[in-house]
């Protein structure tokens, strides 16, 4: 078992700058690798400016590959109909590349309309622009040059550069998610779990208590199922 932080990058205090929002967000990233968590989730917003700042993950991720050696970087989600996806291969694998084969690409549609409607992209368009782009990136990623001709996007002789390292990629909220089989106890999860609680940041303090006791009820009842070896 792995034990990541899916972080929005949000506004953690009234009235936060973005600037601020920013230099807290990858702070606790840095932290996050330095109390031995696994991975860092980035998700991807718009049109909440009250909430969040994280409408960028790729650049955020990025940075944040360049400040740490071995946390994995990962989006949960990624929304693929708001990109286009010859430039969005790019950028994923320009981020591969930068970490070594760190980037965990999930990818999702969102369920947020608003973000849709500012785009210029019919929410209803959804589902098929991303199955489209999944293909494009598929395509891009293996092979030299690649020619494409969906409903959204054509591409003739096109290439992608650079190459990935080694994306993974995940699709979520799909009906049947693979089920990842986990070589940890209970007693070194929340060893982990009761590091970074421990850590000398408090305002993260709260969040990593808020981990360690769901990690807790999970790993319980995971090993009640023999899941946990």
């Amino acid at each position: 078992m792995e034990i990541g932080w899916y972080h929005e990058f949000h506004r953690q205090v009234p009235g936060q700058s973005d600037a601020d929002a920013f230099a807290m967000g990858l702070e606790q990233a840095r932290m996050a690798e330095e109390w031995g968590l696994d991975a860092i989730w980035l998700a991807e917003i718009h049109q909440q400016a009250g909430r969040s700042v994280m409408s960028a993950p790729m650049t955020v991720l990025a940075t944040i590959a360049g400040q740490t050696t071995r946390l994995k970087l990962g989006t949960g989600v990624q929304v693929l109909p708001l990109t286009h996806p010859l430039r969005l291969a790019e950028e994923t694998a320009t981020v591969d590349q930068i970490s070594r084969g760190r980037l965990l690409l999930g990818v999702g549609r969102s369920g947020n309309p608003r973000s849709y409607q500012a785009y210029g992209v019919p929410y209803s368009e959804s589902r098929d622009r991303f199955y489209e782009t999944l293909d494009v990136l598929k395509a891009a990623w293996t092979q030299t040059t690649f020619s494409f001709h969906g409903q959204y996007h054509h591409f003739d002789d096109a290439r992608a550069v650079p190459r990935p390292y080694q994306i993974r990629i995940r699709r979520f909220a799909s009906p049947a998610p693979p089920r990842i089989p986990s070589r940890c106890s209970a007693g070194s999860v929340i060893r982990c779990s009761s590091r970074c609680v421990a850590g000398h940041w408090p305002a993260s303090r709260p969040i990593f208590a808020s981990i360690a006791n769901a990690t807790r009820r999970l790993v319980t009842k995971a090993e009640a199922r023999c899941i946990c070896a």
